[in-house]
């Protein structure tokens, strides 16, 4: 190559980085602590914040994660103070204020949790009426998915305000199942019960919801984060959710 040669491909060299520097961006979430899908004490903030860092850098971006309450996390990306949220599922009067992507960030697997000496032949799936009708009691956090249909079906249901509690009443035989995710739930039980974890077994699925972030209507990057990731998200990695049981 010729020295002008040289000049032009250094001039044009510049000009890319200096373009791509320039387009490069960080952008913030408003997460709290959920493990294993985030955490601050986890690797990379957990996997939904792994999931969520690979596919921003994928596109020339990097990220930072803010942790907050889980409330105030939704509140401040509703009024725009922050540009986005994960994990939410899904809900007809969020999509009022938030900007929701077509490619989830997981699935969330709900399952029942329950004693292996209560069950010892394992839990088949029962459907909410079918645990009413076994007289079985389950506790929960009141204002989840499943307590409107727990109660409709007649099944007694007891309401506890954290998840410690619902662990220890589970584990202590003060009621019969605990609905929750299954990673979650696997996280949550050892770090609650300890070795007394070991006690405790899973169903199979009864209920699959996808997982989003939301992004803000609210603030500007709202939109344009909203479209990076639903470009350089990969499907793939989110198997497919298939038909809910209940």
């Amino acid at each position: 190559m010729t020295s002008g040669g040289l000049r032009i491909f250094a001039v044009f060299l510049a000009f890319v980085l200096q373009n791509t520097a320039a387009k490069s961006e960080t952008f913030t979430f408003a997460i709290g602590d959920w493990p294993p899908f985030t955490s601050q004490d986890a690797p990379g903030f957990g996997l939904h914040a792994r999931k969520v860092a690979e596919t921003f850098r994928a596109a020339g971006h990097d990220v930072d994660f803010e942790f907050f309450p889980w409330l105030r996390s939704l509140e401040m990306t509703r009024h725009g103070s922050m540009p986005a949220t994960f994990s939410w599922i899904y809900k007809k009067d969020r999509a009022l204020d938030f900007i929701y992507p077509e490619t989830p960030i997981d699935l969330a697997r709900y399952v029942y949790f329950y004693r292996k000496d209560r069950f010892p032949d394992g839990l088949e799936d029962l459907s909410f009426e079918e645990i009413e009708s076994r007289g079985l009691t389950v506790v929960g956090i009141p204002g989840y998915w499943y307590e409107t249909p727990l109660e409709e079906a007649g099944v007694l249901f007891q309401a506890v305000p954290q998840e410690k509690q619902a662990w220890n009443m589970l584990a202590h035989g003060r009621a019969d199942l605990y609905i929750e995710i299954d990673r979650v739930g696997l996280a949550h039980s050892h770090a609650v019960l300890k070795d007394e974890a070991e006690a405790i077994a899973m169903s199979e699925p009864i209920r699959i919801f996808p997982l989003y972030i939301l992004f803000s209507k609210a603030h500007p990057d709202g939109a344009l984060m909203k479209d990076i990731w639903d470009k350089y998200a990969d499907p793939a990695r989110i198997s497919s959710a298939g038909s809910a049981i209940r």
